[in-house]
């Protein structure tokens, strides 16, 4: 993967890791800053004004604050998020084709986004660009779309939000977890200006720090980004979303070796979350650590596996890893089991092919297709 490819694909690891953070530093106990209370009670109730109950489409984050304090809109087979409907909720954020099956099937009025957007960064560049869904809400938690009858989301509705907050430290916060947000929705000018708000009014707060060096990464300007982040983790060293920015910044100066060294702290923190795997896996392999990258892409196919998702993707980064480390009847294998799922996408499996026949022919198994005929 070239490096330019890397750098956009991993951006929203950086995002992914300000979902409540706000909250470590605040030392607030306002449920309305650290939790989507705001957000869920913006969606309406279940009576004439709201929406029907399968109307809504949600992550997975969402499900036990719906089950709390909307219970009604959840099927009683779809609880445990354990359904085979619930299992395709939680793959549409990864398959903008699978939401919009989802989407036929039920008919959303509404989309609810929650939490990290790294972890649904490709349905959400979907919502963006086909726009028959508009943003409704934005908060320090959440985004909301809607098919049709709300007013879009304006910026002055943070405004009004940021009056609910009593003390600085508590706005700067939200303000931080905002312009994170703002970024995921590509509005850059709005994020940077509510950025300058937290810094009025705690520039200190890494939280506030590390929000700075997200929108210096966005803007390609890595020296800057690697000052903020440095600047939040030396008031908290272990700030996630500060060691997150500069390990993005680490890379994006070239110094892979850092970089990959830094993602294994936050690997350490946060072990089964897809995204920092996924990410820590190319670092790994830019790193020429493929016995780390092997290992970590096997965490990701079990975890994907629990949850039904597809893992076809990630057997085609296997195979490369166990090529690269000179393992060519592994990576054989693990191509071999990608390519046979008729579902991955063209360029994945254009490569996987590519890669099959190189292996192939340095192993000397003559008469051998791609496809183990």
């Amino acid at each position: 993967m070239r490096r330019a490819e890397f750098l956009r694909g991993s951006l929203g690891v950086v995002t992914a890791l300000f979902a409540f953070a706000c909250s470590r530093h605040s030392a607030s106990t306002n449920t309305e800053l650290i939790t989507p209370a705001v957000a869920l009670r913006s969606l309406g109730g279940n009576g004439s004004s709201g929406l029907k109950s399968d109307s809504l489409y949600w992550n997975a984050p969402a499900l036990p604050w719906l089950l709390e304090q909307e219970a009604t809109r959840v099927r009683d087979e779809d609880r445990a998020g354990t359904s085979p409907r619930m299992r395709a909720f939680a793959q549409a954020t990864q398959d903008p084709k699978l939401f919009r099956k989802l989407d036929r099937e039920l008919r959303f009025d509404a989309v609810w986004l929650l939490g990290d957007p790294s972890t649904f960064k490709p349905l959400l560049d979907h919502l963006l660009e086909t726009r028959d869904f508009a943003l409704t809400w934005l908060d320090h938690t959440s985004l909301i779309f809607h098919r049709a009858s709300r007013a879009p989301w304006s910026a002055e509705e943070l405004d009004r939000l940021r009056v609910r907050f009593q003390d600085a430290g508590e706005q700067a916060a939200f303000l931080a977890g905002a312009a994170t947000r703002l970024l995921a929705v590509r509005d850059l000018p709005e994020a940077k200006r509510r950025l300058e708000q937290a810094d009025a009014l705690d520039r200190k707060a890494p939280v506030v720090s590390a929000a700075w060096a997200s929108y210096h990464l966005v803007q390609g300007d890595f020296p800057a980004a690697r000052e903020a982040a440095a600047r939040a983790l030396a008031t908290d060293p272990d700030f996630l979303p500060a060691l997150a920015c500069l390990t993005q910044s680490l890379y994006a100066l070239k110094d892979v070796n850092g970089a990959w060294e830094l993602s294994q702290k936050l690997l350490a923190r946060s072990p089964d979350d897809p995204g920092l795997l996924f990410y820590h896996a190319k670092l790994a392999h830019e790193a020429h650590a493929y016995t780390d990258e092997i290992r970590t892409l096997r965490r990701l196919i079990t975890l994907a596996e629990r949850a039904g998702a597809s893992v076809s993707g990630y057997r085609v980064y296997l195979g490369q890893a166990h090529a690269a480390d000179g393992d060519s009847e592994n990576a054989i294998d693990q191509l071999t089991l990608a390519l046979v799922d008729t579902e991955l996408p063209r360029e994945q499996r254009t490569f996987a092919d590519r890669l099959f026949l190189q292996i192939k022919d340095r192993a000397g198994l003559p008469g051998m297709s791609a496809r183990g005929e």
